[in-house]
């Protein structure tokens, strides 16, 4: 019964129920299509941070991420990444060298960060490999060939085919030295990736800094999902420790570009709050004006037996109706927009003409939006909670009517 009454007396002023509804279903509009988009550009740069760095998590020897040396190895890392292979949720892994040294010809030298890859096992994952502007990549893993930077080549004057030499230091500390030819350029956006960065084929690398055939620097793995790093840097670190490694997730990896993306969530959070407080003043002058209005009612409903709990609960029902009318109505019309979102997105390149870099990663300027499930949930039940939470104060007023006090009134 009193769920028919909430139901009715909620249509009695039906202009201002209509307005707080849409109010409701715009409040969620917006909300849902900043959650996508947010939710989208944080995916764009997870992935792109994956791609420029070594993956989704990262395996290499324990204390290499404090301080880097060729000396620490992982050991048998082909059977490591047969083990990574098999794990839930990992999409590839490949083995990879890092070494530091120098770059030179005739004309200059330069300091260069050494990346030695397997092309085979790599595919097009590598950032590097999509933005290749002259020559061509990589096609074996034990060629003298090697891809640098535009800026890189600009310094040393070197151009497709002309060789150069790397000088490294190999895993006794021992200085060496390599005689490559360069096989492509590459113009990542990123100075310090354009001026710095070698990728080497790794069986040479191996060979120069004095690794075994079944030693490597790391295992870059990349999952299906980086909403998974965290489940699978748990599932893996045991695999990892028998080989003397550790995982480690992107963020650790990345501690810049963490930092980027949960200031960016700390402002979009304090924006929500701000359009579901407004939401929630909105639904309180609702619920409270339809109360003061019938303080009489109320009266009488007491008068004649009511208690004043069921009065109290006959207004939260109302706006449970409210909430459950306009959240579903809120959710409707957010289904074209997160279709548009996702599909066409939102451009802006011709906004910025530069590639856009946020803590050393650069990131698509076509901006698409993502489904996430568990934020949608927390999103409408926090929306849900904080209308019912609007009912609370009309409630309690309801239910303290005097009868006598309220038979005055006219």
């Amino acid at each position: 019964m009193l769920l028919r009454m909430a139901w009715r007396n909620l249509w009695r002023n039906r202009r201002r129920t209509v307005i707080t509804l849409i109010a409701i279903a715009f409040g969620i509009l917006m909300n849902t299509s900043f959650t996508f988009i947010s939710d989208g550009y944080y995916g764009q740069l997870i992935d792109a941070a994956a791609r420029m760095g070594a993956g989704n998590l990262t395996i290499q020897a324990r204390g290499f991420q404090d301080k880097p040396e060729v000396g620490k190895v992982i050991t048998d890392t082909p059977a490591l990444v047969q083990k990574v292979l098999r794990s839930e949720h990992v999409k590839a892994a490949s083995q990879r060298i890092i070494s530091q040294g120098m770059a030179g010809t005739a004309v200059d030298s330069t300091g260069a960060g050494i990346l030695g890859i397997d092309p085979a096992a790599e595919g097009k994952r590598p950032f590097i490999l999509d933005h290749i502007v002259q020559g061509s990549n990589l096609t074996s893993a034990a060629d003298r060939q090697v891809l640098i930077g535009r800026l890189m080549a600009k310094q040393l004057e070197v151009k497709i085919g002309k060789k150069l030499v790397i000088t490294t230091t190999d895993k006794g500390g021992n200085v060496v030295s390599g005689l490559v030819k360069v096989r492509g350029i590459f113009a990542t956006g990123v100075d310090e990736v354009d001026r710095y960065v070698i990728v080497a084929p790794i069986d040479y690398l191996r060979g120069i800094v004095g690794y075994g055939p079944g030693e490597a620097t790391q295992v870059a793995v990349f999952l299906d999902s980086a909403h998974h790093t965290d489940t699978a840097v748990a599932h893996l670190s045991p695999a990892a420790g028998a080989h003397q490694a550790e995982a480690l997730s992107w963020q650790q990896m990345m501690p810049d570009l963490a930092g980027i993306i949960m200031l960016d969530k700390t402002g979009n959070y304090f924006f929500q709050a701000f359009v579901f407080l407004l939401i929630m003043a909105g639904i309180l002058d609702t619920v409270l004006m339809g109360v003061m209005e019938r303080m009489r009612e109320f009266g009488v409903m007491l008068a004649v037996g009511l208690s004043p709990a069921r009065v109290a609960s006959l207004i939260m029902l109302e706006t449970v109706w409210l909430g459950v009318i306009g959240l579903t109505i809120g959710a409707l019309v957010s289904i074209p927009a997160y279709w548009y979102l996702s599909t066409i997105g939102i451009d802006l390149r011709s906004l910025m003409q530069e590639s856009q870099v946020a803590g050393g990663v650069v990131f698509d300027l076509w901006m698409r939006a993502r489904f996430r499930l568990d934020h949608m949930i927390v999103l409408f039940s926090g929306m849900f909670v904080l209308i019912l939470a609007a009912g609370v104060y009309p409630a309690w007023l309801a239910a303290r009517t005097r009868p006598v006090e309220t038979m005055k009134i006219i």
